[in-house]
């Protein structure tokens, strides 16, 4: 734990990360918020998934183009820019839902609040490096602790859209709008927000798929579409086993604070030890446990109908997620120049949303076919392809250690303005 406490003491370090966790709480606010208005004002769950899926799909289609908007251009005036956009648009789509506008208009709204969601990943994951510059060890805790920001937002994010609701269905998405307002002028006012994104000869006169066809990010893009699709089929399996039981709103709380408190204690323990095995190795391994604990999640689903049984098997299933994101996204990095790897981690970023997306549409369908162990097993048999893909990869994700850092960008963040 020094390590974590070594980043957090920087001040530097602490006001940006703080400031990018509020500027991410979105990520999970913005698609359940629209849920819960569109529904409670038209009374169709139907509607209100497609407005949160045109959401979802700008998001995925935008993500490359702002990480490489990210690597050419200030991050201050990309951040508060997007962040700005994205509440008008946010605040557009509601006022219609209550003024009873048809669904077409109001998906054309939530689509462009994921057009312009701000990239406060890939930019907050440039930005390290600058923030803590002495020690290859303070650069790993960083990036762990960044990978837990992601994990716990994904369970605050909704206890704050559930706090806000409050019988009015519009609350949620004024906190949202609130939300992307203060963390995305408190990002761009922060020092991670004096990155800048510098032009080099490498990348000039390449297309905006240049980054994706490098053979190390595709192998990585491959099996991070294995993962998320395997998550987003988790996703349903976990709706689906709650919704057996009568107080499903706790109980599917608590399955999903489980996994998610589980990833955030493997994120914790993974960065805070030098690991000498290679990048193929990690991946594939933390897949397969991934993959090895929802199965007994499954299995054990299948015999039981009480949920604080399964709680358990969730959270070792959940350990191996933060290893897993936090081994993707040091490959990339290696794999590219400083320049591009904000376009690069955008990429990884737009798979994962997409392959979520499509794993809870493929989730729906096994559901339909049988019982919620059919769908754990589903998910898990996909994680295991990822696993498989890691393992092939071997040479291809580099043969040194992730202990051994990317290099860094010649020029460091600076921490005053």
């Amino acid at each position: 734990m020094k390590a974590y406490l070594r980043v957090l003491r920087r001040p530097a370090a602490r006001w940006s990360y703080v400031a990018a966790f509020v500027a991410r709480l979105p990520i999970s606010m913005t698609p359940l918020s629209l849920l819960i208005l569109v529904e409670g004002t038209t009374g169709s769950y139907a509607e209100g998934g497609v407005v949160s899926g045109a959401y979802a799909l700008g998001a995925a289609a935008s993500a490359p183009l702002w990480g490489r908007a990210l690597d050419t251009g200030p991050h201050r005036r990309i951040v508060a820019g997007t962040a700005a956009a994205s509440v008008v648009f946010l605040a557009s789509s509601a006022f219609g839902v209550l003024q009873g506008w048809s669904l077409l208009p109001i998906a054309l709204l939530a689509l462009g609040v994921g057009l312009f969601f701000p990239p406060i990943t890939p930019a907050m994951r440039v930005a390290w490096p600058g923030l803590v510059p002495d020690a290859p060890e303070s650069l790993t805790a960083a990036y762990a602790l960044d990978a837990v920001a992601v994990e716990a937002l994904f369970v605050l994010g909704p206890l704050l859209v559930g706090a806000a609701s409050g019988g009015d269905p519009a609350l949620p998405v004024i906190a949202t709008c609130l939300c992307f307002a203060v963390g995305g002028l408190g990002y761009a006012s922060s020092p991670a927000g004096n990155a800048r994104g510098r032009k080099s000869p490498t990348a000039e006169g390449q297309g905006a798929s240049g980054v994706i066809l490098q053979p190390a990010v595709l192998l990585v893009a491959l099996v991070a579409a294995a993962m998320s699709v395997g998550f987003g089929q988790m996703d349903v399996a976990l709706t689906s086993t709650a919704q057996a039981i009568s107080t499903r709103g706790v109980v599917l709380g608590l399955m999903f604070a489980a996994i998610a408190g589980g990833s955030i204690v493997g994120g914790l323990l993974f960065g805070a030890r030098e690991w000498r095995w290679p990048p193929h190795r990690l991946l594939s391994l933390s897949l397969a446990g991934f993959a090895v604990g929802l199965a007994g999640v499954g299995l054990a689903s299948g015999w039981t109908s009480a949920p604080l049984l399964l709680l358990p098997l969730l959270t070792l299933a959940g350990l191996f997620i933060s290893p897993s994101l936090l081994v993707m996204q040091l490959s990339i990095d290696r794999a590219l120049p400083p320049e591009r790897r904000a376009e690069g981690q955008a990429w990884l970023g737009a798979v994962l949303t997409a392959g979520g997306a499509v794993g809870m549409a493929l989730g729906g369908l096994w559901a339909d076919l049988g019982p919620p162990m059919t769908v754990f097993l589903a998910s898990a048999a996909t994680l295991a392809l990822g696993s498989l893909l890691a393992s092939l990869a071997r040479g291809r994700l580099g043969r040194s250690s992730i202990a051994d850092p990317p290099p860094a960008p010649s020029r460091s963040v600076p921490t005053r303005h």
